[in-house]
């Protein structure tokens, strides 16, 4: 798996990969500096791509916005999402097609032996200083909040100032990282079919203002 990502790796702009299942990462490019949040990302994109598929709309891949680059999510079949830190001028459509070329090949490599993957742990990145939100944000922000009194009542306030603070410090708050806010959010609600439904409620926020690829 590791030859995949390298061949990815000589596509313009590609800077570093990763292949991932279940939380564990199979095989990276990534510095280990950034290991400990790919799971997060991972876990961030299939949510996305599940609640789309409660409102019929279908994701060929997902992007979240860092400064100048794109974390780019690809699902393929196994339950397996490649992950790719690229420059914003990536030729998308080269690489979906080079990812699906490349998936019977990496699920015939996982038929093989064992791997052992330890899952990574998350960590909030306290030395990173946490970026301000933009005010045209502010009607997202209501509608999320909304989604979010429904299933927690009152104390959604106080969960949604946690949230925003950790999402700020992981990441920049811009509408394209909406998506990193909704599922921090989501672990504040203990009810397993509460949570579901808060993520359905807004699938169609980001289907709207994201859009499908």
């Amino acid at each position: 798996m590791n030859g995949i990502l390298e061949e990815l790796g000589t596509l313009g702009e590609v800077h570093h990969g990763c292949i991932i299942k279940d939380g564990n990462i199979l095989a990276t490019t990534f510095p280990p500096l950034l290991s400990d949040n790919l799971a997060l990302i991972a876990r961030i994109s299939d949510r996305i791509f599940m609640g789309a598929d409660s409102v019929n709309c279908s994701y060929n891949e997902i992007y979240f916005e860092m400064g100048e680059n794109y974390l780019l999510g690809f699902p393929i079949e196994g339950g397996l999402m490649i992950l790719l830190l690229t420059g914003k001028n990536v030729n998308l459509a080269l690489i979906h097609m080079t990812i699906q070329s490349a998936a019977p090949q990496i699920n015939r490599e996982l038929a093989g032996p064992a791997l052992k993957a330890s899952a990574p742990r998350l960590t909030h990145q306290n030395n990173k200083t946490e970026n301000k939100i933009e005010p045209g944000l502010k009607p997202y922000l209501n509608e999320i909040l909304e989604a979010l009194t429904l299933r927690i009542g009152g104390v959604a306030r106080i969960s949604m100032a946690k949230g925003l603070k950790l999402w700020r410090g992981f990441c920049e708050p811009t509408k394209n990282n909406l998506p990193v806010l909704i599922d921090i959010l989501a672990q504040e609600i203990e009810d397993d079919q509460a949570q579901q439904d808060f993520l359905n409620s807004l699938a169609t926020l980001l289907t709207r203002e994201l859009g499908p690829s």
